[in-house]
């Protein structure tokens, strides 16, 4: 069931004067008069009278932020194993959609609130988007799931922001991630990781890793083992006061590269054998040619001194072509 959202982190006194968002919660919200409406508005949503219901609790909402005239989802957790029945989507105790999953599609879902049918939108599994949103969308939010044995419901406080200035915290955009890795001696693939994003002011940056762990730190170093582990995969989360965005990457993916280095032989050392062979191939041909032109100095075929008559048995012996 989703829990209390991470509350800004604060600022300090010489930030507190240009602020990018200002909350408009901030303004109606906790007037003694909202207060009173806010527990009436649990109420109609979780009656104490109503048997077998199981529900979040109703004192502690998941927050949700939103930045004015843009969107924002409010993801729903169906039950598992249960056979449900409708959902009924609530602000601030009034319904404003309401869900039979096995009618007929065209009898599904009917929005019960005619002013914003253009802005709601049910998604997978039926969470809520609000679309072009306005300081009247702020508030309470249930979702009252029925099943066959049970009521469940979830509840959320939605927070609208609106942009004053741009000096601070905004839309987080181009998410990047880093990477340097290279083969241990014992064939282990070591991978350190950077996450970074634009417009990076009051953002914080954390890695989920496996089992769902989460780093609270940009930079993530691993050791993957190919032989003795599995494909694992790590994602950067950079999020702040109205957005967040993540990118995964994979260890198969990061490690490809150096470990098809460690199965084929290095280019560097193919080339300074072939080089090496080379010279002394060109070293040993020259020996020869030395040694076959001092040969044939030395028998005199190179003196150009007149030619004597010689009987054929006084020829000098062809030394050089034993050698």
């Amino acid at each position: 069931m989703p829990g209390t959202g991470r509350p800004p982190a604060p600022a300090s006194a010489a930030d507190s004067m240009p602020w990018l968002l200002l909350p408009l919660t901030l303004v109606f919200s906790f007037s003694p008069a909202n207060k009173e409406n806010m527990e009436n508005n649990f109420q109609s949503c979780d009656s104490p009278n109503r048997r077998n219901t199981a529900s979040q609790d109703s004192s502690n909402p998941l927050t949700v932020n939103g930045v004015l005239g843009e969107s924002v989802t409010l993801s729903l957790k169906l039950p598992v194993h249960q056979d449900i029945q409708s959902i009924t989507w609530l602000h601030n105790g009034k319904s404003i959609n309401f869900i039979l999953p096995k009618a007929a599609p065209d009898l599904r879902i009917s929005a019960t609130d005619p002013k914003r049918k253009d802005r709601l939108q049910l998604l997978e599994n039926y969470s809520l988007q609000l679309s072009n949103l306005a300081t009247g969308d702020a508030g309470l939010y249930c979702a009252q799931i029925t099943t066959q044995t049970s009521t469940e419901f979830s509840y959320y406080t939605l927070q609208i922001f609106i942009q004053v200035f741009s000096l601070h915290a905004g839309r987080l955009r181009n998410l990047q991630i880093t990477n340097h890795t290279w083969l241990s001696e014992i064939g282990t693939c070591e991978i350190h990781l950077t996450c970074s994003v634009e417009n990076s002011n009051d953002t914080f940056l954390r890695w989920q890793v496996v089992g769902n762990t989460s780093i609270n730190e940009a930079n993530l170093t691993i050791s993957w083992d190919p032989r003795n582990s599995s494909e694992q995969k790590f994602t950067c989360i950079a999020e702040n006061t109205v957005s967040n965005i993540s990118f995964s990457v994979s260890t198969q993916s990061l490690c490809e590269g150096v470990l098809n280095m460690k199965n084929h032989p290095d280019t560097k050392w193919i080339i300074i054998v072939v080089v090496v062979t080379l010279i002394c191939i060109v070293i040993t041909v020259g020996l020869l040619v030395w040694r076959k032109k001092d040969c044939l100095w030395r028998t005199g075929i190179f003196h150009f001194s007149t030619p004597q008559t010689q009987s054929p048995g006084n020829k000098y012996p062809n030394t050089c072509e034993k050698q």
